[in-house]
């Protein structure tokens, strides 16, 4: 349990910025999904036109279809080629719980813990004047478990590990590879939001009365006050 000694409204204000961090996470994620599944679609596209004039069958053909990705810098008159690779590797990479999307989930999973554990957890600390130890959260405690698996074990979740998981276990299997799919990762964005509200209410010594049930949280919207003209 996080718990202030009295109302600590400068503890509530930096959970609030956690929260924020963690939308900014979930945007960049959604628009990236976007992104991927149009790079499916128009390459997609461009291998059935391709093979359209041939009677060779699509798995094979498209073997000898290549895609090659660039950017121009406008201070050089070339165009600088950043990788070339099969059109259907390619599509895979792109395709919905293809390895852009995994690579993407499990860095946000990365991101997200470190963030909280170099930067909120300590200034959380700080601001209520408790040891580091007195700052603890269930679901990031999570996190630091899947961010060891995907960082030093290749992303297989070990038994052991999974029975250390304490809200996340309904996420994930035991024994398997990590695969953070579009609801899981969104699940891991409603419960550390669901955990810092917590937080907020229990710094501004107002669990207690609260209308509603924590637990029960799917999301949290942050009301801020703008200056006229702003």
């Amino acid at each position: 349990m996080t718990k202030a000694i009295q109302p600590n409204e400068e503890a509530a204000a930096i959970a609030q910025e956690f929260i924020d961090f963690v939308n900014a996470q979930c945007g960049a994620y959604m628009d990236a999904l976007a992104g991927y599944a149009g790079h499916h679609t128009k390459v997609e596209r461009q291998v059935h036109r391709i093979l359209r004039p041939t009677k060779t069958g699509f798995n094979e053909a498209a073997q000898k279809v290549v895609v090659w990705t660039s950017y121009e810098d406008p201070s050089q008159p070339d165009v600088i080629l950043d990788r070339i690779t099969r059109a259907n590797d390619y599509m895979a990479a792109n395709a919905p719980g293809g390895s852009n999307e995994q690579q993407h989930a499990r860095s946000i999973v990365i991101f997200i813990y470190a963030y909280w554990e170099l930067e909120i957890r300590q200034r959380l600390a700080d601001s209520m004047q408790v040891k580091l130890n007195m700052v603890q959260s269930d679901v990031m405690g999570d996190l630091r478990i899947l961010r060891n698996a995907i960082l030093h074990k290749k992303a297989f979740l070990h038994a052991d590990d999974f029975g250390k998981l304490t809200v996340t276990q309904d996420l994930f299997p035991s024994e398997q590879r990590l695969h953070i799919g579009y609801e899981d990762l969104q699940q891991i964005f409603v419960r550390v939001k669901r955990d810092c509200a917590r937080i907020i209410l229990e710094c501004l010594g107002a669990m207690e009365s609260a209308p509603f049930d924590v637990s029960q949280l799917t999301g949290v919207a942050l009301q801020r006050s703008r200056k006229p003209g702003s």
